[in-house]
């Protein structure tokens, strides 16, 4: 949430972050910042709190970052947020989030209805961008922005780990659930001799991602992490990242992987990433049509020559976002929605 002040043809920005509640990364410790927790873990508990907060503040300014609270938002706009002017970012492909949504009518209906109603929106590709133009959306107010990565912050790792023994390794990192597709590649580390592949997060399908392991009588080639806050030094460590999602929209984690000098494997489904083809090296970001193809790849993979005492290597990534660079990004984004609109 950022409210927008006017005086004498300068905006000054009173930003209150709004956050559904403390679980993981988003326990802000900074009291110089305007904070206010829902303390809910699921967002429907929360939705009238929020209503109530947004109504007392009166903001300028909405910047939502999450589509099902975007709706939820936009849906009472005329009634109750007449003069308010929303920013949506929208963080992956429209289509494949929709249809495996478990409300995917509703949801296509609202957003079709509700989206419109937008001041600007935010996307992080050129194939999500096109998808809202097709989708009738103005050029204008479609802005594309990449997510900021933290080069300092990742790169700062007291020591590398990598699964010992020799042989490929390969390292995911993300929430276990049926978007990240780790269910279709178990066969493929099954059948390619030597590899190893270290799964790093947690969720609701990490039991049957489990029994999966077992069936395919790969115990020994994959190892369960669980959620951790070193995991990047795992990925650094690695020979290869695979990401194997069935859609994405630019995902964080394999723009991390390269700022950290280790090559992305995955599919041309996550079309956010063919946007960064001209901006990594050859050989260090591959998007592979199909699992066959993907198995073929990984089978001629070579282990990294330093294995046996990794060193963290040089970024791969030749342009991305930092964290100050996004912020002004936005706030020029915001400036500017207020100046269209100061009428």
């Amino acid at each position: 949430l950022t409210i927008g002040r006017f005086k004498r043809n300068f905006i000054y920005f009173e930003p209150i972050l709004i956050i559904q509640n403390k679980i993981g990364p988003l326990n802000v410790n900074n009291n110089k910042e305007k904070v206010i927790y829902l303390n809910s873990k699921k967002f429907r508990y929360a939705f009238l709190k929020l209503i109530f907060i947004l109504i007392q503040h009166k903001p300028k300014v909405i910047l939502s970052t999450f589509p099902h609270i975007t709706l939820s938002l936009l849906f009472f706009k005329k009634l109750l947020f007449r003069k308010t002017l929303f920013i949506s970012r929208v963080p992956n492909m429209i289509n494949p989030s929709m249809d495996n949504s478990p409300f995917h009518i509703l949801i296509k209906i609202l957003h079709k209805i509700f989206m419109p109603l937008s001041s600007k929106i935010i996307v992080t590709s050129e194939a999500m961008r096109n998808d809202y133009l097709n989708r009738g959306i103005k050029s204008d107010k479609c802005f594309l922005l990449r997510n900021p990565i933290d080069s300092i912050k990742y790169r700062n790792i007291n020591k590398l780990i990598r699964f010992p023994g020799k042989g490929l390794r390969l390292v995911f990192v993300g929430r276990l659930v049926h978007q990240k597709g780790l269910d279709r590649i178990m066969h493929l580390i099954k059948n390619i001799d030597g590899c190893h592949l270290t799964i790093i997060g947690d969720g609701p399908k990490r039991l049957f991602l489990e029994n999966l392991v077992i069936k395919n009588k790969i115990v020994n080639k994959v190892k369960f992490i669980g959620y951790s806050d070193i995991s990047n030094a795992y990925i650094a460590a690695a020979d290869y990242f695979l990401l194997p999602s069935r859609w994405e929209g630019l995902p964080n984690v394999a723009l991390e992987s390269l700022i950290l000098g280790t090559p992305v494997i995955t599919f041309l489904e996550i079309r956010g990433l063919q946007d960064l083809i001209a901006l990594v090296p050859k050989n260090n970001l591959f998007l592979c049509k199909n699992e066959d193809e993907l198995e073929k790849l990984v089978s001629q993979l070579e282990v990294r020559a330093d294995y046996l005492d990794p060193a963290i290597r040089g970024i791969l990534l030749k342009e991305y976002n930092t964290p100050r660079t996004y912020a002004q990004k936005i706030e020029k984004i915001i400036k500017e929605l207020i100046i269209e609109n100061k009428s």
